[in-house]
């Protein structure tokens, strides 16, 4: 598929404004505080198991990332009216690390999307709200080296945008597996699954089945193997995460396993589904209450 040029250079000039400004001891003050934090939400002595830890770098290593999805997407007129994405006025709302790890996962989705859709305005502000939830994480220093610095050398093609935003989802989930933060690596993750699915479904739930959309439809099929196998990854984790979060993730895994094939989707079968997936966006937003 040819790739389209992606006019980023106002955003990359903003960003090497903006970026790169904060010390190396904010960073060090950010993660100190992020692990405190972790300290009092979760138990102590809590560890994940080894199979747990196969399980989701198998599932990271079989799904196409945000990025690779938006890819697909490049060859079909995209309604935007159809997409809603995540306000980012909602991040001052995200108060415990749940919540910001969920939230980031959603975010950073969004920015790809909006950088793919060539919206520079609303990419910056996705980009500003990433780097703050990412410094919330503890994470700061893992979001510089990987898109700050970075984003204004990757923005001439998507090519090179594709491989750095990949670079920086390793990069997180890395960090936080190394830093024994297990399961905010899997809610990061989860946050922008759901994303990626509620934006693919919005651009076709009111379109047939096309040649043009044809991969967007079966990348929405293909989820009912990646939806299970997310379920086998949170079912080893499951004691440390909210029920209701598990139970709409083993909702939406029963959903997907019923599509027989691409063409037995329907319109309404893509409502429906949207609709589980806002369900799920709701549960995981709201640990934000708890």
């Amino acid at each position: 598929m040819k790739m389209k040029y992606i006019p980023l250079l106002a955003i990359a000039l903003t960003l090497g404004a903006c970026g790169g400004s904060e010390s190396t001891e904010s960073h060090t003050e950010e993660a100190v505080e992020a692990a405190e934090e972790v300290a009092v939400e979760e138990e102590s002595g809590s560890e994940i198991n080894d199979m747990a830890d196969f399980k989701f770098h198998t599932m990271i290593a079989n799904l196409p990332s945000p990025l690779e999805t938006f890819n697909l997407m490049s060859g079909v007129n995209v309604a935007m009216e159809g997409v809603n994405l995540t306000p980012t006025e909602d991040s001052k709302n995200l108060s415990t690390m749940s919540a910001k790890a969920y939230g980031y996962g959603m975010y950073i989705t969004d920015m790809g999307f909006m950088a793919y859709e060539h919206q520079n305005q609303q990419t910056l502000e996705y980009y500003a709200t990433c780097r703050a939830l990412a410094g919330e994480l503890g994470a700061g220093e893992v979001f510089e080296r990987t898109i700050s610095s970075n984003f204004e050398e990757n923005t001439s093609n998507e090519e090179k945008f594709v491989k750095m935003m990949d670079e920086a989802f390793n990069a997180m989930d890395q960090y936080m597996v190394d830093n024994e933060r297990f399961v905010n690596a899997t809610e990061i993750f989860v946050g922008s699954w759901v994303e990626t699915q509620l934006i693919a479904t919005g651009i076709v739930k009111d379109e047939a089945l096309s040649e043009v959309n044809r991969p967007i439809f079966q990348g929405i099929y293909e989820q009912k193997v990646h939806a299970s196998n997310l379920m086998n990854v949170l079912s080893e984790i499951e004691t440390e995460l909210d029920d209701e979060v598990v139970d709409h993730v083993e909702e939406i895994m029963m959903f997907y396993a019923g599509f027989a094939s691409v063409e037995s989707i329907t319109s309404e079968d893509l409502t429906e589904l949207e609709n589980k997936l806002m369900a799920l966006k709701a549960a995981l937003t709201s640990q934000s209450i708890a």
